[in-house]
């Protein structure tokens, strides 16, 4: 399984970034982290890695985040 970190600048667009995401919710589901919110953790396959990028590139000219590599 694979995972996508990103952060949201803004905290208030939680819900709106979970809304728009959701409407492509066959490519993964994204968690949010329970002591930093606005960090968002999204639990796909390795196959859909290029398409939820994708997805995600269009999101954020709506919704402002920044992609998070972790080790």
């Amino acid at each position: 399984m694979a995972n996508i970190h990103i952060v949201l600048k803004e905290k208030s667009k939680i819900v709106l970034f979970h809304f728009l995401y959701s409407l492509h919710q066959h490519l993964g589901w994204p968690r949010s982290n329970s002591k930093k919110p606005e960090e968002i953790t999204i639990l796909t396959t390795d196959d859909l890695i290029v398409e939820n990028k994708i997805i995600l590139n269009s999101i954020k000219k709506i919704v402002l985040f920044d992609f998070l590599e972790k080790s």
